[in-house]
């Protein structure tokens, strides 16, 4: 297999060559774009997954993968470059694409996408980001580790951010699953990291989100409040009350649980 990435004005080209050894006939040359709706940058180590599969069962007959440098957006353009002699046999085929960050798809196609070898040109895959929720079942991205209990499977609601209540109307919200993926809202956007509970107590990852806009207040409150999330380094757990805080100790931002 070949495996080629190309940037061109802004949109990413994939290639992949199956199945090394003399063509039996021409080369099916599948081409089209990636797209999904968030006006999003695509966090870094970010990687586009495309998979040709057999329908109606999704057997998969190849796939590659390779990386978006963290400067990709939607639409990704592909092509994707299959030996004449995987698709002698004919039947129905379709392509699952999928966009990785840290151990997880965030974007994916639910049902392949059917392609013609006939006419392979033109194909549009939509995928849709997939946010990871605070109830998955644990899939073991990370070695594990000893972790406060009380804080997992919990979606906390923010109260204030650096002293200061939230904004009327605005629900700003914080969970952390049981593999330490982080999942929320700031008010605005959805957002996504990483949890650690090595030393300090608790940091967070970089964070990557949609790019909605809302007003410029809810937008600067957001803005504080990823920030206290980036100056983490411990918190303070009182029953339902929980504060992060930074290294001396100084409050970051107040949650509660939510029912």
């Amino acid at each position: 297999m070949l495996l080629q990435i190309v940037k061109r004005a802004g949109l990413t080209l994939l290639t992949l060559l199956a199945l090394a050894g003399p063509a039996l006939a021409e080369d099916v040359t599948f081409t089209g774009l990636v797209t999904y709706r968030e006006r999003m940058v695509l966090p870094p180590g970010a990687s586009l997954v495309i998979t040709l599969v057999a329908l109606p069962g999704q057997q998969r007959i190849t796939g590659a993968h390779a990386s978006l440098g963290g400067k990709a957006g939607s639409p990704i353009q592909f092509t994707l470059n299959v030996r004449s002699d995987v698709l002698a046999d004919g039947g129905s085929f379709g392509l699952v694409a999928e966009i990785w960050s840290n151990g997880y798809a965030i974007f994916r196609n639910g049902q392949p996408t059917v392609v013609d070898p006939r006419e392979p040109a033109g194909n549009v895959v939509a995928v849709e980001f997939s946010p990871p929720p605070p109830h998955d079942p644990p899939e073991q991205i990370l070695p594990p580790v000893e972790t406060p209990d009380p804080l997992l499977d919990v979606v906390w609601a923010v109260t204030s951010i650096g002293g200061e209540p939230v904004l009327p109307r605005t629900e700003l919200s914080l969970s952390i699953a049981a593999d330490h993926r982080v999942g929320g809202n700031g008010g605005c956007n959805n957002y996504f990291a990483e949890a650690s509970f090595e030393t300090p107590p608790l940091t967070f990852g970089p964070i990557a989100g949609t790019r909605m806009a809302c007003g410029p207040d809810v937008m600067a409150q957001e803005a504080r409040f990823f920030a206290a999330l980036g100056a983490t380094a411990g918190y303070d757990l009182s029953g339902d009350t929980l504060k992060l805080v930074d290294a001396a100790g100084v409050p970051l931002a107040g949650l509660v649980r939510r029912p």
